[in-house]
């Protein structure tokens, strides 16, 4: 499920993140200052030993993925080779280097392929050698459109690709339709019944990879993997269960405890710490935790991940290209004069108390009524990945390809 985001009388839907129980923006206060420098990144500046210090790489393009953390001190790294990571900073100072690769852009192809009962929009990609392919799922509200033009979402299909995995994007039939089918009050992936012949949407996923199959595509002896965002991450959970896949990954959804007591398959999930969204919350992230201790407790696989509260910096609204720095550095420099940042740059509470405030009185924040409607939805996206909202995150994009290449190896 997405979160509705109220910006000028639209609704706009964004889609959800670490193995960890530690983070976010504690610290526990010394009398000593050590130096943090930052290359290629930000995060630098001034801090004290116990401090929870978070580094990002600079934005890079279409072309380009971030590669690694390079340093002597590599190893205090969350994840050294994550474009966003943290640390606990130790009484000395240190230094960290970012660097980025070049790619070949991903271009996907899109057609309309038939599933069950009509045609269905599918966007796909097949590197050369590919060692297998992941199914990626939208959460409810979502279409294949909005998964394949979001950010986030592209950035896990370039990482993918790049390591030879194929992907294929396709939707809920009750996206195609515009049906609420089962009368939920959500379009999304119905999980229910569960087999592929009178369950729609398990029969199209089945008829479309089939179809690649028929044409030589790809062929049956690839492993399958899903990844899926909300309502798309419990149906991941289904989809890798039901088709005896090779692995499956959630976000932002806790996949359900019968899931878990049965399965084989598997599974990571990927939460976010401070989840806003009803149907997740501290609650769904606690479940989640225990649902991934099941299938361990069961002898399968799983991972534990949890995005944290970051604070934000000048550049961050620039990282997808649509705002420039210049533009970027006074939106963060309002932001906080306005009151809407800690002394640690950490935003107060969700994105909802800017949207709220804007509307109230545009006039009040002139930098941010200077810019267009989409590059205002930049500015909320970045917060709410900022703040660890229910929203897709592409913070633990490696941790997802160790996971679907290695699984607990």
């Amino acid at each position: 499920m997405k979160k509705l985001l109220p910006l000028l009388g639209l609704i706009i839907l964004f889609s959800c993140q670490k193995e960890s129980t530690t983070g976010g923006g504690g610290s526990i206060p010394t009398t000593d200052s050590f130096t943090v420098s930052v290359n290629n990144g930000y995060g630098a500046g001034k801090y004290k030993s116990g401090d929870t210090v978070h580094i990002f790489s600079v934005a890079y393009s279409t072309s380009q993925l971030f590669d690694t953390w390079s340093s002597t001190d590599a190893t205090l790294l969350n994840g050294k080779d994550e474009w966003h990571t943290w640390f606990i900073m130790p009484a000395k100072n240190l230094s960290y280097s970012g660097s980025l690769k070049n790619i070949t852009p991903v271009t996907l192809a899109f057609e309309q392929i038939r599933g069950r009962d009509r045609l269905k929009p599918v966007y796909y990609f097949f590197p050369a050698g590919h060692k297998g392919f992941v199914l990626l799922l939208h959460g409810s509200g979502g279409t294949a459109q909005h998964f394949v033009n979001s950010y986030e979402y592209q950035q896990l299909i370039k990482d993918l690709v790049n390591d030879k995995f194929g992907v294929i994007v396709t939707e809920a039939e009750e996206s195609t339709t515009g049906m609420d089918a089962n009368g939920d009050g959500k379009i999304r992936w119905n999980n229910i019944p569960f087999d592929s012949t009178t369950n729609v949407d398990f029969a199209n996923l089945k008829i479309i990879t089939d179809t690649f199959y028929n044409r030589g595509v790809t062929s049956r002896s690839k492993f399958r993997y899903s990844a899926g965002m909300s309502n798309g991450g419990n149906f991941s959970a289904s989809v890798s269960y039901l088709f005896s896949y090779k692995a499956g990954v959630s976000y932002c959804a806790p996949s359900g405890n019968p899931i878990a007591t049965v399965s084989t398959i598997p599974f990571q999930f990927c939460m976010a710490r401070f989840d806003n969204n009803e149907n997740v919350g501290p609650t769904g992230n606690a479940n989640a935790l225990t649902n991934s201790q099941t299938l361990t407790s069961r002898g399968i696989c799983s991972k534990y991940y949890v995005q944290e509260h970051s604070p934000l910096y000048p550049e961050r609204f620039a990282r997808k290209g649509d705002i420039t720095i210049a533009q970027s550095t006074s939106v963060f420099n309002e932001l906080k004069s306005k009151g809407f940042l800690t002394n640690k740059n950490y935003f107060i509470g969700f994105s909802d108390a800017i949207t709220t405030a804007y509307q109230a009185n545009p006039t009040f924040f002139p930098v941010l009524n200077s810019l267009n409607v989409l590059q205002k939805l930049t500015v909320i996206e970045q917060i709410d990945l900022a703040v660890a909202d229910h929203n897709m995150y592409s913070d633990y994009n490696r941790a997802t390809l160790k996971f679907l290449n290695t699984q607990c190896l």
